[in-house]
């Protein structure tokens, strides 16, 4: 339980000090950065600067996520023209066969973006995630916790001027700490902890972009 604490810790103070390490970096590009955008119809599938606008709200919905029947929404806020901060979630619960079969999970991820070159659609990011898990797809269940983080790459392709593709995968690690359980004439029997690292893809996406503002 301690070394399990200490990971997370770890992880948890690795992404606190990456936005701290950024944030005097995005003030001053904010202060300096005349940047705003406009769309030119069937030439341009990115960002293009006009005068006024130096900050952006948008809706995100990741597809691939809504696909396995787990619903996820996220809020983007564009900073500057290259720097933004980006949250996703991620919620669903399901049982089948009589409840013998379970699959539910909720996860949280910001993320820390800085985008590239001139049209600003490519970009890198540093991400954070945390939740929890209970998935029994066979005769024994699996339920506990999950954290982790790692570096984000992607690409957004302007639909129009509101609405945009983004496609994008992410590379990291994880840790999952769960408890295996067996469900045995109605009753939930424990049969002991695991504790699992992952290091690899922990997010893919093609999410659907909505520009509010």
């Amino acid at each position: 339980m301690y070394v399990y604490m200490s990971r997370k810790i770890t992880i948890l103070t690795l992404f606190l000090w990456l936005m701290t390490v950024t944030s005097p970096v995005i003030a001053q590009q904010k202060a300096y950065t005349t940047n705003t955008f406009r769309f030119v119809q069937q030439k341009d599938m990115g960002y293009v600067p006009w005068i006024g606008n130096d900050t952006e709200i948008s809706l995100r919905a990741n597809l691939l996520r809504w696909a396995t029947l787990t619903p996820d929404l996220g809020v983007e806020w564009r900073i500057c023209p290259s720097w933004g901060i980006a949250v996703n979630g991620s919620w669903t619960s399901w049982s089948w066969n009589d409840k013998d079969r379970r699959y539910a999970l909720w996860e949280v991820a910001p993320e820390v973006r800085y985008y590239m070159g001139e049209k600003k659609a490519w970009y890198l990011g540093a991400m954070f995630k945390t939740g929890q898990f209970n998935y029994k797809l066979s005769e024994t269940g699996k339920q506990g916790d999950l954290m982790g983080g790692g570096i984000t790459a992607g690409y957004q392709m302007w639909l129009n001027k509101a609405l945009a593709l983004d496609f994008n995968l992410g590379l990291g690690y994880l840790n999952a700490d769960y408890e295996k359980y067996e469900v045995i004439d109605g009753v939930r029997v424990r049969r002991g902890d695991e504790t699992k690292d992952w290091c690899g893809p922990i997010n893919a996406g093609v999410t659907l972009v909505w520009k509010l503002f």
